[in-house]
């Protein structure tokens, strides 16, 4: 289990970091085609052992250029930036996503979730 150094501060970093990329969403986010992926970071080195920066990213598939598939990403990296992980926690048309992002509370559990287990990869894969 990966050890939380700050709980309250990861939580508000989160949700900081939801609601900036929710804004962009709401500007960026066509419903078909591509466009430039959205993100909002924030350092989590003092919040979680073995983390570094942690990106919040949407973007659409790549050589999509006429669907509608969009994917919401949580990368974490070393506290050196020398490696990082990353997974989904969405994939889905735009209108889906639009509505994920409303449920905050969810979102924001399923991101805790995605960056623990992301930080915990990178400790155990860590060389010397």
């Amino acid at each position: 289990m990966q050890a939380i150094l700050n709980e309250q501060k990861l939580q508000q970093a989160i949700a900081a970091a939801l609601l900036e990329l929710t804004a962009h969403a709401r500007q960026g986010l066509p419903d078909t085609g591509q466009f430039t992926p959205l993100s909002s970071r924030f350092a989590c080195g003092e919040l979680v052992q073995g983390a570094g920066e942690v990106e919040l990213r949407l973007a659409p598939l790549s050589g999509d250029a006429g669907k509608h598939e969009r994917f919401l990403e949580v990368r974490v990296s070393t506290p050196s930036g020398g490696s990082s992980s990353s997974t989904w926690v969405f994939y889905g048309r735009s209108a889906a996503l639009k509505e994920v992002l409303k449920n905050e509370a969810v979102l924001k559990g399923k991101i805790r979730t995605a960056l623990l287990a992301e930080a915990e990869s990178l400790l155990r894969h860590e060389l010397g």
